[in-house]
């Protein structure tokens, strides 16, 4: 039921944000034609095309690139070292969860890719934590503790090499498209920092049940 319920209202989102795409979409064609600017939007549509088939192609390699090496590390079982390597964190960040619970390797493989600044690759692993930590979610109808924690980590998005949007700087001709390395390690780091906070406060003020068990 609780499934059902979370398909309903994913379902919805979505269908209101299809509505507001195309409100947007005819108030501008309708703006071009009463302002006499039709020809600077089709210009504008066929340029914006062409920027994003350049973008696509200039993310594919990179992306594809990483992803391959995060698949090559998970079939080699280097995500399993990796996932005892970083457990000083993941028990910070996930303190009930125990060492055996699988939601971990996918925890891990998230926090590596967000590290390495591959939130595409990311969004992935971060499915499949949900799901596995949904399967050991007490109460189903609502998230866990270490739902909301999964969502902080990665809205605040702290990366060490932020790979996307240093090729997206570079393809658009940055004079040096690394400049922004250190404003945002600042700003992330800030971000995750206040935001552990506020999830903390908030999910104990809710008490919030956990998908894990107590460490011992």
């Amino acid at each position: 039921m609780g499934i059902h319920y979370r398909k309903k209202v994913a379902s919805g989102v979505l269908v209101v944000i299809h509505k507001i795409w195309m409100a947007l979409f005819i108030i501008g064609i309708a703006y071009s034609f009463f302002t006499g600017r039709v020809d600077l939007v089709n210009q504008a549509i066929l340029q914006g095309a062409s920027s994003a088939v350049t973008l696509v192609f200039s993310l594919a390699g990179i992306l594809i690139f990483w992803t391959g090496v995060l698949q090559v590390a998970n079939k080699a079982k280097m995500l399993d070292l990796l996932a005892l390597l970083l457990r000083p964190v993941t028990k910070i960040l996930y303190p009930k969860l125990g060492a055996d619970h699988k939601a971990l390797k996918y925890l891990t493989t998230n926090m590596i890719s967000n590290l390495l600044g591959l939130s595409s690759v990311a969004t992935g692993a971060g499915i499949k934590a949900i799901q596995a930590l949904q399967d050991t979610n007490p109460d189903k109808k609502k998230p866990s503790f270490e739902m909301y924690t999964l969502l902080v980590v990665n809205t605040a998005g702290l990366a060490l090499i932020p790979t996307t949007v240093i090729t997206l700087r570079s393809t658009f001709n940055a004079i040096n498209p690394t400049d922004v390395y250190m404003p945002i390690i600042l700003t992330a780091s800030i971000s995750l920092l206040v935001g552990l906070l506020c999830h903390n406060i908030w999910t104990r003020i809710k008490k919030v049940q956990s998908s894990g068990r107590e460490r011992r």
